[in-house]
């Protein structure tokens, strides 16, 4: 989930506002004070439903539009080369 949060560069603040759950519980998962919860894991898929599979399984399938964090990478590289 910390990969996540730093592909999508989103901060504790935005994921409170986003999934109404307390920032200092987003931060405390950020600084491994704090495991993930399956209420952590439904907000994410909810505002992020593209990480769903990667987040649950580990495992993508990117012709179903489920990707990974290295995936989304790889494709803002590809947006800006060609921007």
């Amino acid at each position: 989930m910390i990969e996540l949060f730093n592909v999508l560069e989103v901060s504790s603040r935005d994921m409170e506002r986003s999934t109404g759950i307390d920032r200092n519980k987003w931060s405390n998962i950020r600084g491994g004070k704090q495991r993930v919860n399956e209420d952590h894991i439904e907000a994410i898929c909810k505002i992020y439903p593209q990480f769903a599979y990667w987040l649950t399984t580990g495992k993508t399938i990117p012709e179903a539009g489920q990707i990974s964090p290295e995936i989304e990478v790889a494709r803002k590289e590809h947006n800006l080369k060609i921007g």
